[in-house]
């Protein structure tokens, strides 16, 4: 009888030690942001963009166009910090902002530029917002990229969500988390590569319809902005950190120059070896892509084994000038974005405190040699191109 007294009188204890539900927000009463962009305004303030989710239209069964209710809602408000400017947007909505959910975040060429280490450290700090929020840079306003439209998602939030997932298919942008951003924040040698979107316009002249687009990949050193790389230079770079998954590469077709053929990335993989000879480094990158051929423009017979030399001799020869063009200009600019940091490091842990303390000059004098192996295995269902015959 005591002993179940006893754990009677536990049990009871137990549930006034339980939290319950006393910090719980209804649904109703939270601003859902789906977005932030962040901007800097000409005096200095920062400008905060939350793309918030208006469940009532998204619950709606008809279209957004022809029920003139779009299903989100964009509030911009102005602060001294971002934590600031993110509390005064409650000066224009009754609810409070909630960003659990929030899975992008834009900022400006602008702010980029002056460095976004200050900007990013709320997003860090505060354990409502998410590290594997996905970051992007943009050439315009990050107002704008926040307040447009996308055709085939509701919530333009959504779609940028899943631009970003689907960079492997061309391997032309990276995918980039702010956790990836704080890695290499951590380290004193990793510079970082950031996406870059923007705005297009319709295609016909009587509409003012506008999509998003991933363009371009913004370099920072450090946390500043230092320039652009193109599609073929931000492969190069992805070739390096062994993140290229698919994608297509044009080359010449042999026999019919004027033409090009199609090469589909069906995986690849990379390695980088250091060498450190008499106090000089020298890297090795090392490159393997197995492709099939995707598609021909002309009409050479290229299903041969020679046709198939010719064509693994020049995809060797285009992946060599990606990568060659990426390490060029990233030693100019004296950015570490393949990470050869920590990879001497590994190697040479006894010699590497004294190459760390001057790392952006060794990084400019590394000599990189880069080794390609690109196979080709199949051609598809045909054997020769499509073309009438005579």
């Amino acid at each position: 009888m005591r002993r179940r007294i006893t754990l009677i009188i536990l049990a009871i204890l137990l549930l006034l030690l339980l939290p319950g539900c006393w910090n719980r927000r209804e649904l109703n009463t939270m601003a859902i942001v789906e977005a932030v962009g962040v901007d800097r305004t000409e005096d200095g303030q920062i400008d905060v963009s939350l793309q918030i989710l208006k469940p009532s239209a998204i619950k709606s069964s008809t279209s957004e166009k022809a029920s003139g209710s779009k299903s989100v809602w964009v509030v911009t408000s102005k602060g001294e910090t971002v934590f600031d400017a993110v509390r005064n947007a409650s000066l224009q909505t009754d609810r409070k902002a909630y960003f659990s959910h929030n899975t992008v975040y834009v900022l400006s060429e602008e702010l980029a530029r002056n460095g976004i280490s200050d900007e990013l450290d709320l997003f860090t700090r505060d354990p409502e917002f998410r590290k594997s929020t996905y970051v992007f840079i943009t050439r315009r306003k990050a107002e704008d990229i926040i307040r447009s439209d996308y055709e085939q998602e509701k919530i333009p939030a959504q779609a940028i969500e899943k631009l970003a997932k689907s960079t492997y298919a061309a391997s032309k942008v990276p995918k980039v988390q702010l956790i990836d951003l704080l890695k290499n924040f951590a380290s004193r040698t990793n510079d970082s590569i950031v996406p870059g979107i923007d705005i297009i316009q319709g295609e016909t002249k009587n509409t003012n319809e506008e999509s998003l687009k991933l363009d371009g990949t913004a370099i920072l050193k450090r946390d500043r902005m230092v320039g652009w790389f193109n599609a073929q230079e931000t492969r190069g770079v992805l070739w390096v950190l062994g993140k290229v998954k698919s994608g297509i590469i044009d080359i010449a077709t042999p026999g019919d120059e004027r033409k090009k053929s199609g090469i589909e990335i069906i995986r690849a993989n990379s390695n980088v070896v250091p060498e450190l000879v008499d106090g000089n480094l020298k890297m090795t990158i090392n490159v393997h892509m197995d492709g099939n051929l995707g598609e021909e423009m002309g009409s050479s017979d290229l299903v041969k084994p020679e046709s198939f030399d010719e064509l693994e001799k020049r995809l060797d020869t285009v992946i060599e000038e990606e990568i060659n063009s990426a390490v060029s200009k990233a030693q100019d600019w004296d950015v570490d974005i393949f990470k050869f940091g920590p990879d001497v490091h590994r190697k040479y842990p006894q010699e590497w405190p004294e190459l760390e303390k001057n790392w952006p000059e060794e990084f400019r004098k590394i000599q990189v040699n880069i080794v390609v192996d690109a196979k080709l295995h199949w051609s598809g269902f045909l054997k020769k191109p499509v073309h009438p015959t005579t």
